[in-house]
Order: C-alpha cells, then structure tokens, then sequence
C-alpha cells in the first residue's frame, strides 16, 4: 500500500472509530469516502438514478442507526454498506416493475481522485464500459460494479454478498469475458457470441 494510500486508509479507520463512539463529524468523514463509488454501484443495480440517489441516502442513514451493533475493521466496513446498498437494491426492485427510462443513469460524472475504475478501464469509454455492465446477468453485473465502482476485493464482495470467495471469482472471471467480448477485445479462451449466463450458485 502506497504511503498516501496507507495514510487515507489510517484517516478512515480513525474516522469509523470515532464514529462509532458517536462523532456524527467522523459519520461525515466516512460519508465523503464511500458515497461517490457506492453511488456508482447502485446505479447498475437499479433503473433511474433518483432511485440510486434515494437508495444511497438509506444506506447511510441505516449504517448510522446500526453503528453501534457493527464490529470489524475498516474492511468489513466498506463490505457491510455494500451488503446493505445490495439489499436496498432488492427490495426497491421487488417494489416496482417499471420498464428502465434511461439504462446510462450512471453515477460516473465525478469519479474523484482515486477513482477505482480508472485502470480498469484503460483507453476503453467510459460510457460503453458502463454500457456492457448494465448488459451483463445480474450477479455478474453485481460483482464487477463493487469490483470496478467500489474497488472491493474478491474477500469483501463475497462478504457483502454472502457468497464463498471462489464464487465471487467465477462471477468476476465470466463478467469480464463477456465484457471484453461486448467491447471487442480479445480475451483468451473467450468463446463467441451470446453472454456467459451461468451464474455462481449463492451460498
């Protein structure tokens, strides 16, 4: 971990600490860190970007509510928003039936200094990397987005998810086949045609 990284990472590790003693200043610190990649992901998770908007303000205002109950580290931090933001998701899906308006409400517009998809996405369009994961099956499009939006670790994802580790990679591993298939890349072993549908069984 690079010294600036380590530092930022030392920054918020004291920040959930302190928010858990119920500094709401430190809730504000911690809000400003995960509301930008967190926006990201739900907005590949539901079909207008109010609704990712209004979903990301219930994440955070159930992970103060719940603060106190929350033991680990600032790892299993980052993977229980995920694991609400996923939930929340869900149920918003369960609620309603309509037809996507605009599947490009991506929250992308500020993707700030450390933006976790920079590298990932090379010389290839924002747009139309975002474009192939609103297309992938929805566990694949789960994963990749808290991969790529949220930078989460295989470990972390699984444990958002409540998926084993090797599933979470299998997942990963077709989602990127298929994405390098839909942005005309070549990609070892990839076979042609139609989308890797099969997804990890869920544990």
């Amino acid at each position: 971990m690079r010294g600036d990284t380590l530092a930022h990472h030392m920054d918020l590790q004291d920040a959930l600490a302190r928010a858990q003693a119920g500094d709401r200043s430190a809730m504000t610190e911690l809000y400003r860190a995960y509301a930008g990649p967190l926006l990201a992901y739900l907005s590949t998770q539901v079909r207008r970007r109010e609704d990712a908007e209004d979903l990301l303000g219930e994440v955070f205002m159930s992970a103060m509510r719940d603060l106190g109950r929350f033991e680990g580290n600032l790892s299993g931090f980052r993977a229980w928003l995920y694991r609400i933001a996923s939930n929340r998701a869900v149920d918003l899906a369960r609620r309603t039936a309509r037809r996507p308006e605009d599947p490009l409400a991506i929250a992308i517009e500020r993707p700030g200094d450390a933006d976790p998809a920079s590298e990932a996405l090379g010389r290839v369009d924002r747009e139309r990397l975002w474009r192939a994961v609103m297309a992938l099956p929805g566990a694949q499009r789960q994963v990749v987005a808290m991969r790529l939006a949220g930078g989460l670790s295989a470990p972390e994802i699984a444990e958002a998810l409540g998926k084993r580790v090797g599933a979470v990679k299998a997942l990963q591993h077709r989602a990127l086949l298929n994405l390098t298939k839909a942005l005309g890349g070549p990609y070892p072993g990839a076979p042609k045609g139609r989308l890797e549908v099969r997804e990890a069984k869920s544990d």
